[in-house]
Order: structure tokens, then C-alpha cells, then sequence
């Protein structure tokens, strides 16, 4: 096996994945053959975890073997993985064989507990959640070959150097990426006519994004192309919101929702009044609160089933949905996630939890933070020092911090840095990763 090789074919795995996938909102007479589908794979993904040492070990204390895994309901006899399991296995992983990961990729999150996690994606993998994505957006009808995409710009997550390759220069996959507000200060007027000089036919960026362009141009009554279709990504998106997005960019709004950890697994188009499970590619079982057995409402525990060469099985989202089931398959009326944090500004833009993350996350000097905004001038810094450092780094840490931070921040707050040997919960048992004081509407 060769990650290198693979790396360089990867588009091909991608295509040749897409191409396997359901491209259409599943109806019943889809059913049988989307459940025949997910029972093969979760057979094959417990037939791959059983060689591996982590996976082997939870087999066994659970006293099973693959042979009884053949359905999404069978997932509930295995263990559930946390956030913590996966973020101790993955470090290991990474730090005992770095010559075999050196090809993969690493999908950056900050967790539930604010500490750094990251997920390893063999190039295989990865090209699966390049598949999965592409199916999102030709769910409502949308042909990502021959239309125009306007997308997030790739460079706060992860890569990609922008260019476009070789078959979308011929007009096949065509996307621009929008300017990146963050590193650029881009205003809302801006973004906006990026959007209007390219007229995509699809547009996905981040919600807080698209929110303050919507903002701006109702406020400033400028007018706006209307994509056929839209995605607000990486937040969760209130009523007002969701609202504000459809007056101004028209009723084309695909919901969609997932994870870094596990790629986009749900998601509803317009005019559907519910969520359907991507179950060709993932399950998604619900728990009681204990997470001790199944239930129709509660928290959200995530398989995707083309993560075979280092699985996910049984993963702990942190949300909540109300769900029902249905000729075999999940859909869900409602999910009741973590609305992300945000650092608030004095023009009214936030900064997400995902740009203070693409920082904090690589200072490994830090096993756990939380960043408080005190008021429009002044954040503090909550950190715990990684044991294996001595007390002396800190300063050098601090001042890495604060270059970094800086930046993303635009200069425009004071940092103190405050390290401890734990950072308290919330009364709700989390820990937010970005408590911000300024009221929302503040």
C-alpha cells in the first residue's frame, strides 16, 4: 500500500466515489436498496476494525466479533467513542508512526473539551468526504460538473493553494474560491461583489459570512445574485438568520449537516420538511442521556462507513436531534446542536470558534483553552500547559500566542494570558471553547 500513491489519485477515488453515491433526495421506493447498502458497509467497516489494536480491544470488551454487526442497530452493541478516546488515539497514532501518516490528512476541530483534536483521513478517506460533499450540493438538483460553485477559501482549513486544476480549467468542477475575510479584512461590501461579478450557481461559505453579507445588503439595499442554491456552513443557523438568508439570497437554502471528524452525514434541500441521513455513507444512531442504549431523541452518535483504513465507530457528536426511522432508514425533524461561539467586534463581524482553532490547535504546548472576550478591547486567555513542558516555555508560548492570535483577531484586542492546571465546566457539564460577554444583539 502506498499513501503516496494514493495521495496523487486522489481526484480519480473521488470521482469513482461519486459515482457510487445516491445523487437524489431519498424517496421509499429508495428504501430497501439505501439499507442493503448501509448493512453491507457497516458488515465491511467492522470486518476493518477488527485488525485494528484500538478497535480489537473494544471488540473484545464488549465480548463481539464482526460476524454481529450487520445493520445500523447493531452499532449500539459496540462502545461509543468520545471525544477524549479519540483525540489520545489519534495523538498516539500520529506520534508513534509519523512515517506512515506523513501522506494523510488532518481535519482540525476543537472538540467539546477544548482541547486540540485531530482526526487522521487516508488519502482514500479523504477522497470519500470530497465525494460525499459534492453529493450535498447535486442533492437539490445541482450538477457540480457543469455548474458554477462559489466556496469558502480553503485557506483557514486545511489546504488546497487555490488554483484551479487542470479539468476545471476546461470548464468541468468549476469553483472560485471567495476572498478569505479573515487574512484580508475583507468587508461585507466586497465579499458581495465577488459573489455578483461570479454569479455561482451553488455558494457555500461559512454562516456568520453569508449572514453579515445578507446584513449588509438589506441594510444597504444593494442588490444580489441569487444562486439557484446556498449552504450556510460550520454554524449552526437560527430562525432570524435562516430568514434574513432566504429574503436575500432567494429559497435555494440547503441545510446540511456534519462534522470534520466524519463529513457531512445529513441534510435537507428545499421544500423537503425534514433531514435525511447520508446512509449510504454514515449512521447515525441515537442514544438515550446516558448513552447507554437507543432512543428517538437525544444525543447523536456518528459512523461514517467509508472510514475503514482508521474507522470512527460509534462517535460521540455532542448534539442532540429528534429523529424517527422510517423503512429502515433515520430522518431527523430537528437537531438541537451547540450554536458555535464567536468573538464579537466592534463593527458588528464575529470571529468563529474554527479561525481561533486553526491557531490554537498547533500550539501543542497547550492541552486545553479557552479564549474570554471581556468586553470590545480586552480577551483572556484560560490554558493549561501541556506536563511535558516546563514551566519556562511559557512566556515563549504566550508570545507565539500572541503574534498568531493577534492577527486573526485584526489587532484589535489586548491578550492575558491566565495558565492553570484545569479549566472549569459549565454548569452543563462543557466546556465552551469561546465565551464571549458582549450580548449577541450587543
Amino acid at each position: 500500500m502506498s499513501y503516496q500513491s494514493d495521495r496523487k489519485l486522489e481526484n480519480v477515488y473521488t470521482l469513482q466515489h461519486y459515482c457510487s453515491l445516491y445523487h437524489r433526495p431519498v424517496q421509499a421506493k429508495d428504501y430497501a436498496s439505501v439499507a442493503a447498502t448501509q448493512n453491507r458497509k457497516v458488515h465491511a467497516l467492522m470486518e476493518a476494525a477488527w485488525n485494528v489494536p484500538f478497535y480489537r480491544a473494544r471488540f473484545e470488551a464488549s465480548g463481539t466479533t464482526p460476524e454481529d454487526y450487520h445493520t445500523a442497530a447493531d452499532l449500539y452493541k459496540f462502545p461509543v467513542l468520545t471525544k477524549a478516546d479519540l483525540r489520545t488515539w489519534m495523538d498516539e497514532e500520529a506520534a508513534q508512526h509519523p512515517e506512515k501518516y506523513q501522506y494523510w490528512h488532518v481535519a482540525p476541530t476543537s472538540g467539546s473539551t477544548g482541547a486540540p483534536l485531530r482526526t487522521l483521513f487516508s488519502p482514500k478517506e479523504n477522497a470519500w468526504v470530497t465525494a460525499n460533499w459534492l453529493r450535498v450540493l447535486s442533492l437539490p438538483g445541482y450538477n457540480p460538473f457543469t455548474g458554477k460553485t462559489m466556496c469558502r477559501p480553503n485557506t483557514l482549513h486545511g489546504g488546497g493553494s487555490g488554483e484551479d486544476s487542470i479539468i476545471q480549467r476546461v470548464g468541468i468542477l468549476q469553483r472560485k474560491q471567495m476572498s478569505d475575510a479573515l487574512k484580508h479584512h475583507m468587508t461585507s461590501a466586497q465579499l458581495l461583489q465577488e459573489i455578483n461579478d461570479y454569479q455561482p450557481d451553488f455558494l457555500y461559505n461559512h454562516t456568520n459570512v453569508l449572514v453579515r453579507i445578507a446584513a449588509y445588503a438589506k441594510k444597504h439595499n444593494v442588490p444580489v445574485h441569487q444562486p439557484k442554491f446556498y449552504a450556510p456552513i460550520s454554524e449552526g443557523i437560527d430562525d432570524s438568520s435562516r430568514g434574513l438568508l432566504k429574503e436575500v439570497f432567494g429559497p435555494g437554502l440547503v441545510d446540511s449537516y456534519g462534522l470534520s471528524e466524519t463529513g457531512a452525514c445529513i441534510s435537507r434541500v428545499p421544500g423537503q420538511e425534514d433531514y435525511q441521513v447520508n446512509s449510504d455513507t454514515h449512521v447515525v444512531n441515537i442514544y438515550n442521556a446516558t448513552l447507554s442504549g437507543p432512543a428517538d431523541s437525544g444525543p447523536a452518535v456518528i459512523t461514517p462507513l467509508f472510514k475503514t483504513d482508521l474507522p470512527l465507530i460509534n462517535y460521540v457528536s455532542g448534539d442532540s436531534m429528534d429523529t424517527y426511522l422510517q423503512g429502515g432508514l433515520r430522518f431527523v425533524k430537528r437537531i438541537k446542536g451547540r450554536m458555535n461561539d464567536v468573538i464579537r467586534h466592534k463593527d458588528g463581524s464575529v470571529t468563529e470558534w474554527g479561525n481561533v482553532a486553526v491557531v490554537m490547535n498547533y500550539i501543542l504546548e497547550v492541552v486545553q483553552y479557552r479564549v474570554v472576550q471581556e468586553d470590545y478591547e480586552n480577551i483572556t486567555l484560560l490554558m493549561v500547559r501541556n506536563p511535558s513542558v516546563p514551566e519556562s516555555e511559557q512566556p515563549r508560548v504566550e508570545a507565539a500566542i500572541q503574534e498568531k492570535l493577534g492577527d486573526v483577531l485584526r489587532g484589535e484586542f489586548t491578550l492575558a494570558f491566565r495558565w492553570m492546571e484545569e479549566i472549569p465546566e459549565d454548569p452543563n457539564g462543557k466546556l465552551r471553547i469561546i465565551v464571549s460577554k458582549i450580548p449577541k444583539n450587543g
